[in-house]
């Protein structure tokens, strides 16, 4: 008797039912070999091409009437996995941020949504209180600038034009024109979400940065050619310096070129330590050297700015600082090393 797929005594009907055995257990195993039986998952979102965006503060709150040049904000880049964090930068005294784009654009480039913030900084800090016998001078001026609370004689910050309502009021702003961008993700009840947040700054906008690294918990903090705070009459660090860390030393991080002549390097090197960033390894030049530095959280250069003598602003500022070959930002590799953990 010739070899059969059921028994002679099975009914037609049984053997058409053991005949898709094979395929319902396939099929219940969540492999079945035929495109009917596998359910089609759906097309994920195509992310929205990464833009570079100028918003005039006063569109988003007509409060705002000072310092009025454009914020940039850029979405991160679709050609890799967007990280869910927000880059915000600070600019230094008299700066606006369409000067240091570049930096912005290398970690919209990682992942990073990124915002360069505008905020009033006309007035140097340190002339307002450097030579002043006040000891808290610079941790009053600094809280003013960025909560908009009257902490200070020496200027007059209102709370629409401080730090922390124009980035609150952009990131709402940037949600509800682009909702598809992922901006609203930066915000808890209307205000920042600061632990998803790498705050950086240049300058006078890197010491906004370590006071604001003393208030709240930062992703990362990130000092470029700063903090500058000393106190002249006393030739010490600005006392703000040594308060407790409420965003740990191990999350900050600084850069400053060794021939600075706005912020001196010694000067620079003992407000580091103030901060404590000296427990994390001995202070690294990255021009012979590459990421990760040694561990080190204090990174030192010695490049020729790309604008003659741009010492101070080699670190970040576009017109300053060093390109490679290529075109690049020659500290493109340093800058993710600073801002990504």
């Amino acid at each position: 008797m010739p070899a059969t797929d059921a028994p002679p005594s099975a009914t037609p009907h049984l053997q058409a039912v053991r005949a898709t055995w094979p395929r319902l257990v396939l099929a219940l195993l969540g492999c079945a070999g035929t495109a009917r039986d596998t359910p089609t998952a759906p097309t994920p979102p195509t992310p929205p091409p990464s833009v570079v965006r100028q918003v005039v503060p006063s569109v988003t709150d007509a409060a705002i009437d000072v310092a009025n040049d454009p914020h940039v904000a850029i979405n991160p880049s679709p050609s890799g996995a967007a990280r869910g964090k927000l880059f915000v930068f600070l600019p230094g005294t008299g700066a606006v941020p369409t000067m240091q784009q570049l930096v912005l654009a290398t970690m919209a480039g990682r992942g990073y949504h990124a915002v360069g913030l505008t905020y009033p900084n006309s007035t140097a800090v340190g002339v307002l209180c450097g030579d002043d016998t006040d000891a808290e001078c610079f941790w009053d001026v600094r809280r003013e600038v960025i909560t908009g609370t009257n902490t200070s004689p020496r200027l007059v910050v209102t709370p629409a034009n401080a730090i922390v309502n124009r980035l609150a009021r952009l990131l709402q702003h940037l949600h509800a024109t682009y909702p598809t961008e992922g901006w609203g993700q930066f915000l808890a009840a209307g205000n920042p979400d600061w632990s998803r947040v790498t705050l950086a700054g240049h300058s006078q906008g890197g010491g906004h940065v370590g006071v604001l690294a003393k208030l709240v918990v930062l992703d990362r903090a990130v000092y470029f050619s700063s903090p500058a705070d000393w106190r002249q009459v006393a030739n010490v660090p600005a006392t703000w310096l040594a308060r407790p860390n409420v965003t740990p030393a191990s999350r900050q991080y600084a850069f400053i070129h060794e021939q600075d002549q706005l912020v001196p390097e010694a000067q620079a090197r003992a407000n580091w330590v103030a901060l404590g960033l000296d427990v994390f390894g001995a202070v690294t030049n990255v021009d012979a050297a590459s990421a990760p530095y040694g561990g080190s959280h204090r990174l030192t250069t010695r490049a020729t700015p790309a604008l003659a003598a741009a010492f101070h602003g080699a670190t970040v500022v576009d017109a300053a600082t060093p390109r490679a070959t290529s075109g690049a930002p020659l500290f493109e590799g340093v800058w993710g090393y600073l801002a990504i953990p």
